[in-house]
């Protein structure tokens, strides 16, 4: 059973939200790291768009196994894109241990706790592989789908 919106297949719809929501919450995660004052306001919106980034990448892994089944790739386009999904994987493994310490860091930075700066460091380091991690997968992706093309005519 392959995932559609509108007809659609729904991958890549649901993968341009992963494309905003990491980078929004990631920079967002280094922002309230860098100035420990804006914790309070700011840590649970980086935490729920933690979350709802880590949930998005679960969907478009999953809408994207279902796509690569409907697609059946020769084996030499299926090797590109097994390393775009096992990419997809580690986007996915990241950005749940990023929604966990942003969770983290807005509770802790809610009850003034003195570890809730070291906590908020760690966010910001993780948000940040995650950051690394959509690009590659996600160049992997459209490397995949445009075969490399710079968009400039010849």
């Amino acid at each position: 059973m392959q995932f559609t919106v509108g007809g659609l297949p729904a991958h890549p719809l649901i993968v341009h939200a992963v494309v905003v929501l990491i980078p929004l919450s990631a920079l967002g995660a280094v922002a309230v790291a860098f100035r420990p004052v804006w914790n309070r306001p700011y840590a649970p919106l980086v935490a729920f768009g933690a979350v709802a980034s880590a949930l998005a990448a679960t969907l478009a892994k999953i809408a994207g196994d279902e796509l690569l089944i409907a697609i059946r790739p020769t084996p030499e386009y299926g090797a590109l894109l097994a390393e775009h999904g096992q990419f997809g994987l580690y986007t996915i493994f990241a950005s749940w241990v990023f929604a966990v310490v942003a969770v983290a860091t807005a509770v802790l930075g809610r009850r003034g706790s003195g570890a809730v700066r070291a906590v908020s460091a760690v966010s910001a380091v993780v948000g940040l592989v995650a950051l690394v991690l959509v690009v590659i997968t996600g160049d992997l992706g459209s490397t995949s789908v445009w075969g490399g093309l710079t968009g400039v005519a010849p």
